[in-house]
């Protein structure tokens, strides 16, 4: 044990900027997951199941750069594009599935019907 790795547990997951109108409403008001609770009442209540206790272990790290693997040796590069460690404010950005852009491109390339 170098300092270099961490066994993970997630506590609480928040979903924030849903494309799905709606339930992005329901999450970005402050809906939040009580994972570390949901894990251990799954390991009280199922005999089979055991939390997942994932090493997540830094390679690289400089002030703009962190570079971890997983337990699988899976590569993650995260880059530091901002200081701020407020979460992102997504009330500017449209809730929605791409339905829109799906359609356009679809008469774009096949239709080619415009008003």
């Amino acid at each position: 044990d170098d300092g270099r790795a961490w066994e993970i547990f997630m506590d609480t997951v928040e979903i924030k900027g849903s494309n799905v109108p709606l339930l992005r409403q329901l999450l970005d008001g402050g809906v939040k997951l009580g994972s570390r609770d949901l894990g251990s009442f799954l390991e009280d209540t199922v005999e089979s199941y055991t939390n997942p206790k994932p090493v997540f272990e830094t390679t690289y790290l400089d002030g703009g750069v962190r570079i971890s693997r997983d337990q699988d040796g899976k590569v993650f590069v995260y880059g530091k594009v901002d200081d701020s460690t407020e979460p992102t404010d997504y009330k500017n950005v449209d809730a929605d599935l791409g339905v829109a852009r799906l359609l356009e491109g679809l008469n774009d390339s096949i239709f080619k019907f415009y008003i």
